[in-house]
């Protein structure tokens, strides 16, 4: 059994023991569930991640009130992120992008960026997605490596039910058989995944939205909310995507997402640092402060 393997079993089984159950109560997510998932993190033995290095890839300009309810209409930059969890050997990717083939318009195309996160795909360790979007799952479902991406991705259940069933566009739509190649779990609330690093179970964006929790070795923490919110401001001023922006992908758990908003807000008041995966100012700012490292690095594999 690979170590790769070896980890995901254990975090399977230990994930079991977590008791947490995030439907039906008032406010399922507080400081005593931050408490729980700094513990979760120390449950995989092992030296933790000692950088999380971000690449951004087909830049854009979009108005704020686009992502954040009655917010203005000046514009902000927005990008696809993919992030490398770097280990002292070896690394994890959160979120793949996409291909050209979602949107032959696009003119801030980099091959160079889409190819430095295939490779990051390719050698990773372990892959997870923070939710099933074309622009945010496509890169291990459309990968030139396939059969090797789809190796050691982990998908939640929910997750390839909607891909399999409601995919938010046709060129992710799997079915059993290519479903059956990848990793599939479910768990209640909290997924140990390597040493530092824990899956958040959110459902809201979708059914399968998760957050990733990453502790590094230097004692930073950082949340990747995913597309909780599409833009910072949303967190810091509690406000949700325009109902008419979500339309076309179904729409959103508006009330499971403005729970997911109050602790989100509560943790980064708090000093942990949220991230979420389209707000290219933010991310420069990360980076700027050191919290973030640009670029990938594929050294050690």
């Amino acid at each position: 059994m690979t170590n790769r393997l070896r980890l995901l079993c254990l975090s399977t089984a230990v994930s079991a023991l977590i008791s947490f159950e995030l439907h039906g109560q008032a406010q399922p997510y507080s400081q005593e569930f931050l408490a729980a998932v700094r513990r979760v993190a120390t449950l995989v033995p092992g030296e933790g991640p000692s950088a999380l290095r971000v690449v951004s890839l087909n830049s854009m300009r979009l108005p704020v009130s686009f992502m954040v309810d009655e917010e203005s209409t000046d514009t902000v930059t927005v990008s696809y992120t993919v992030f490398q969890i770097r280990f002292p050997r070896g690394w994890m990717v959160v979120d793949a992008a996409m291909d050209r083939e979602f949107d032959q318009k696009w003119t801030n195309w980099s091959d160079e960026v889409y190819t430095q996160i295939q490779s990051a795909l390719r050698d990773a360790h372990l892959i997870v997605v923070t939710h099933e979007h074309h622009d945010h799952v496509g890169g291990v479902i459309r990968s030139p490596y396939l059969q090797r991406v789809q190796e050691h991705t982990l998908l939640n259940r929910a997750q390839v039910r909607s891909l399999q069933e409601h995919p938010n566009h046709p060129l992710i739509k799997i079915d059993s058989l290519t479903a059956s190649r990848y990793l599939v779990i479910d768990y209640a609330s909290l997924l140990p995944l390597a040493p530092g690093v824990v899956l958040i179970k959110a459902a809201g964006h979708t059914p399968g939205s998760q957050m990733v929790y990453v502790r590094l070795t230097s004692g930073v923490e950082i949340i990747l909310a995913g597309d909780v919110a599409w833009h910072m401001s949303g967190i810091r001023l509690q406000r949700q995507k325009p109902v008419a922006s979500t339309q076309e992908f179904g729409g959103e758990d508006r009330d499971a997402i403005a729970l997911q908003l109050q602790w989100l807000k509560a943790i980064s008041d708090s000093g942990i640092f949220v991230t979420v995966a389209h707000d290219e100012d933010w991310i420069r700012a990360l980076v700027g402060r050191g919290i973030l490292m640009r670029g990938f690095d594929f050294r050690n594999p």
